[in-house]
Parts: C-alpha cells; structure tokens; sequence
C-alpha cells in the first residue's frame, strides 16, 4: 500500500509563512510603539495638571523591552530624572498622602485602540498567508 500527498500547497505556506515573518516583528513593533507614545503622552498630561506633583510629567518616559520574537515596551516615570521619584506617591501614596494619580487611566483609553490595531495586523497577516 502506498500513500500519495501533495504538499504543494504546505509549501505555498511555508513560503508565505517566510515572507511575513520578517515583517510581523517590525509591524507589532511599531504599532505597541505607537500605543506606549500615546500612553507616555496621556500619564504626562495627567501629572502636569496636578497642583503638587507636577515636576512628574517630566519623567515620563516609555523603554522597549525585545525579547527573541517578542516586542514589549515599559511606560512610566523614570526614578533618573528630574522629579520621577515622586512616581510612588503621585500613584500608589505613602502614609500622609498622595495616591491621587490614575496610573490605569491611559491604559483604559488607550487599550482598545491599540487591540483594534494589533487585530488589524493579525488580520492582514493572515490574508497574506
């Protein structure tokens, strides 16, 4: 008894598969990019309107985070600079106060755009398999 598969069409997938690869990285790069900018933006919008923490804003800041194919950034106040250890209090308060920032808030607003966006790249992804 013998078997007979044709594998063309694994091959036509795994050619696919090898040009969208390269791209994927790259493209869910710039979207959570754009996603941390958009963040960074809203958390220094937030502390500049705040009468006793706004030397915050200015340290905010987004890093990236790369790992073998995964792309993922940091956003948040950065303890280098200029008023960024005010972050704790500012978001999480001490014993005499503080705890009045909303470290969630730009998350909240920015999160389902930057799903919409990562989706949209799934989606045209896929269609080019």
């Amino acid at each position: 008894m013998s078997f007979y598969i044709d594998s063309s069409e694994i091959r036509v997938l795994e050619q696919n598969l090898g040009k969208v690869s390269g791209d994927v990285l790259k493209r869910t790069d710039e979207v959570l990019k754009k996603g941390a900018q958009n963040v960074k933006e809203e958390l220094t919008a937030d502390a500049a309107t705040s009468r006793h923490f706004r030397a915050l804003a200015s340290a905010m800041s987004y890093d990236s985070d790369y790992r073998p194919g995964q792309a993922a950034y940091e956003v948040g106040p950065d303890k280098n600079r200029r008023g960024g250890g005010l972050g704790n209090v500012y978001y999480f308060g001490t014993s005499r106060g503080g705890g009045t920032g909303d470290i969630d808030k730009p998350l909240r607003t920015e999160g389902p755009e930057l799903e919409q966006n990562l989706g949209d790249l799934a989606e045209q992804f896929g269609r080019q398999l």
